[in-house]
């Protein structure tokens, strides 16, 4: 995946992302977290922002004039909420989409966090930031999506000032085999998903301890977020028939990986053939 293909990847599964994950309500590209008090999709979309911005330890230093980069920021939902929370942070985005940059811009401006806001065309593997010049970066779903991952480490390592945060909430592989059956479904629901690969935990925690960062911890997500992965189910299933029909229609012309559909179906036939045993939801956090 290149930056022309993640690019191609948002630009024709738009409309899908945002019927799956209610993207026009809560302006965010990611899973829900679920605790006890928590009921709607878009209540747990809300609250997996704050997550992160605990997980930031925002509610402790909120107040002091930190700098803080959300690295994969798609149309700003996180940067615009956190902006709101937290006025005296300076809140910035980066993504390689110039259609979320446009979105995220007018979003900002609507919800009045300007002031304290900012986002910019640029790939997390090379920001062109200065460095040292971030107090906390978060990746929501967006490390996942780098080619080269030890890149991605050594760019966010170079940009935190000494003492920094690094926040990643993701999939990652588990240890478990998959059979070839299962195998084919995961290289399915990458390809569907715009995922080169995922990464193991056990790598991640390599791939930060080369780039120098300390205390190391990882959370497991997944309870947390099997009612997001639930919902995009059941709204999957009539995709599923969409895309029968037109492979009915079109026969060998038809390419399902042109279907904005595609993503849609994939997730559901990876968690009806038992996918989520290879697949596991995690918050990392690091210190450099």
């Amino acid at each position: 995946m290149g930056k022309d293909d993640v690019v191609y990847f948002y630009r024709k599964s738009w409309p899908v992302i945002v019927k799956l994950l209610h993207v026009d309500k809560t302006y965010c590209i990611h899973h829900g977290y679920y605790e006890k008090g928590i009921q709607t999709h878009v209540q747990s979309v809300l609250h997996m922002n704050e997550f992160i911005g605990r997980l930031l330890q925002l509610e402790t230093h909120g107040n002091q004039a930190l700098q803080v980069l959300d690295a994969g920021c798609g149309i700003g939902g996180t940067v615009i909420y956190l902006a709101k929370r937290y006025p005296n942070v300076k809140f910035q985005g980066i993504t390689i989409v110039p259609d979320h940059i446009t979105i995220a811009k007018n979003l900002a401006k609507e919800k009045q966090v300007t002031r304290n806001t900012d986002f910019i065309l640029a790939d997390f593997i090379h920001t062109g930031f200065s460095a040292g010049q971030f107090d906390a970066v978060y990746l929501i779903e967006s490390a996942s999506y780098a080619q080269k991952k030890q890149l991605l480490f050594h760019e966010m390592s170079r940009i935190l000032k000494p003492g920094g945060i690094l926040v990643i909430v993701d999939c990652f592989r588990t240890p478990v085999p998959l059979n070839q059956l299962l195998n084919r479904f995961y290289v399915w629901f990458c390809k569907a998903w715009g995922l080169p690969n995922l990464i193991s935990l056990e790598e991640c925690e390599d791939f930060l301890k080369t780039r120098g960062f300390q205390s190391i911890a990882f959370k497991d997500l997944t309870k947390n977020v099997i009612r997001t992965i639930l919902r995009c189910d059941i709204l999957g299933i009539p995709y599923v028939f969409s895309i029968l029909f037109r492979r009915m229609r079109q026969g060998k012309h038809y390419k399902i990986d042109e279907d904005p559909a595609f993503l849609a179906v994939a997730s559901f036939c990876s968690s009806i053939m038992g996918l989520q045993k290879g697949i596991t939801y995690n918050a990392v956090i690091a210190q450099k």
